[in-house]
């Protein structure tokens, strides 16, 4: 996932949870599981490594820019 977005320009905010709790938290929080790798863009998410969805996520990141 981080090389799909480093080679689409993309900037994001790379959380590693098994080295922060506040990560973890978090991504408990938003999902309610322990499941990475994860994407969030606003409201949307892309769990796993899925080219089409985080596609979909950076269109929609970059029509909002």
């Amino acid at each position: 996932m981080r090389d799909h977005l480093h080679a689409a320009g993309v900037e994001f905010d790379d959380r590693n949870v098994r080295q922060s709790e506040s990560g973890l938290s978090e991504l408990r929080s938003r999902t309610g599981d322990v499941v990475v790798p994860q994407l969030f863009y606003g409201d949307r998410s892309v769990t796993g490594f899925d080219p089409s969805a985080i596609d979909e996520l950076i269109a929609a990141y970059r029509s909002a820019t």
